[in-house]
């Protein structure tokens, strides 16, 4: 169990030229209820957004006979604002053949197709909803070892084919029926599995590894003319220790747009000091946004808030993207998907998990666009987070407690008046329940082990 203790200051508000603010209404509580605190003028990074990863098992969605029931969980009542599709774009005579017709590698064309399908559910619901379209590695006929498995880039005579490579990349964006916002060139660059596709790269070329800065740099110059084009991320490192390494590349490159880090260093075993020291290494690298693009399993769900939570303080990352949006149901042990499916097929059931409404919890009613906000508690186990709205109306409150003792809690916010509070509430066995609040000025109970979702209006 992650003890993670979160203690914040709390700040004044405004300057000497700021207009004098209404007084705040002093709200009305008991001799136990503690004050949360936000300061709407202290703001941190702009949000991008939460999400999820939509990427092996796309098909069991797109064939499950409740499939708009699902696309409705999904880009509608989650409230998500990212998508993280993997491409798919393997044509078998590539690049004789560019076409689409004929991609059997890996269920390529399968996937393809169900990853388009759920791409036109998520924007027919939810326009604006954002794409981050992700490569676990190039084609065969562009690998050492001719396989989508293991191996790097290709040589020839004039050395790796990075040029093929942006080619490649052109053709993906040529081929896939709408545009990305974000793409990644390459999933977990130094990660290899026999079981699946992947490609090792260093972060500068070596004489065994192609260097990702380049065929970055390559890419970039291929698509910089398109007429949309698409920001490029990097470098969806698998643990921060090598995103950190490529990092310290990547920040003198103004290609790059944002850095991406999947935290899988960190388990349940891993100390509340080196989660918060690791993320604050992530979160170094402060001169473009983060986004926080895979990451699910190693916690329960609980835990995972407490992750976010943190995430979002000492990396600063600007969204969350959690790997299992829908996934296939585990033999045993904890269902860490948000949608878990039984199988493939028209009778295929699916069921919603505590993980869907603890992103819920974050997603539902913060947007892009928002900013993170100082917030804090004299309490230690409540950990805190706070966003406020692009036009300074609304104040979005995560309050986890992870004590084995409830708390009682009134919500204030500095120079503002509160006018307004709707909260949402999960403990486990109950998830995302609504409380109801009489007025502002009334305290809230935060259950033991519970995650709390509290709007205000200012």
């Amino acid at each position: 169990m992650l003890c993670l203790l979160l203690i914040w200051n709390l700040f004044s508000c405004g300057g000497e030229s700021d207009p004098e603010p209404e007084p705040p209404t002093p709200p009305v509580t008991k001799s136990d209820s503690i004050a949360i605190s936000v300061n709407p003028a202290a703001v941190k990074q702009q949000m991008i957004g939460f999400g999820g990863a939509l990427t092996w098992y796309s098909n069991w969605v797109t064939d499950n006979n409740k499939l708009n029931e699902i696309a409705d969980l999904m880009f509608v009542d989650l409230g998500i604002d990212i998508i993280r599709f993997k491409n798919w774009y393997y044509p078998a005579n590539y690049p004789t053949d560019k076409t689409t017709d004929n991609m059997p590698d890996d269920n390529a064309k399968v996937q393809w197709d169900a990853t388009n399908e759920l791409h036109e559910l998520a924007k027919a619901r939810n326009p604006a909803i954002k794409i981050l379209l992700s490569s676990w590695g190039p084609p065969k006929s562009l690998k050492s070892n001719g396989k989508l498995q293991e191996g790097t880039l290709k040589k020839d005579d004039a050395g790796f084919m990075y040029d093929a490579f942006a080619d490649y990349w052109v053709d993906v964006l040529d081929h896939v029926p709408f545009n990305p916002d974000y793409i990644s060139i390459q999933n977990e660059p130094t990660y290899l599995n026999a079981g699946w596709t992947t490609c090792e790269w260093a972060i500068n070329e070596t004489s065994a590894l192609p260097g990702y800065n380049t065929a970055f740099n390559k890419v970039y110059d291929k698509i910089k003319d398109r007429t949309y084009v698409p920001a490029m991320t990097g470098p969806e490192s698998q643990d921060i220790p090598k995103f950190t390494s490529f990092a310290n590349v990547l920040k003198d490159n103004a290609n790059c747009t944002m850095y991406a880090y999947h935290p899988y260093n960190i388990n349940a075993g891993t100390s509340g000091a080196a989660v918060i020291s690791s993320l604050q290494s992530a979160g170094s690298f402060s001169t473009k946004p983060n986004l926080m693009t895979e990451f699910s399993d190693n916690l329960d769900w609980l835990n995972t808030a407490l992750f976010i939570q943190n995430a979002l303080v000492y990396a600063n990352s600007s969204g969350y993207i959690y790997w299992k949006l829908a996934w296939s149901a585990p033999s045993s042990g904890e269902d860490a998907a948000m949608i878990s499916m039984s199988s493939s097929g028209a009778t295929a059931s699916y069921k919603v998990t505590p993980y869907y409404y603890l992103i819920k919890h974050f997603a539902k009613h913060i947007d892009a666009g928002y900013q993170r906000v100082e917030s804090g508690t004299s309490n230690a186990s409540l950990i805190t987070s706070a966003f406020i709205s692009p036009d300074n109306k609304q104040v979005t409150i995560i309050a986890v407690n992870n004590s084995a003792q409830s708390a009682k809690v009134y919500f204030e916010a500095a120079g503002k008046t509160v006018s307004s509070i709707n909260v949402d509430q999960s403990v486990a066995g109950s998830y995302y329940k609504k409380v109801e609040v009489s007025s502002p000025k009334k305290s809230v109970s935060l259950p033991a082990k519970s995650i709390t979702t509290v709007v205000l209006g200012i």
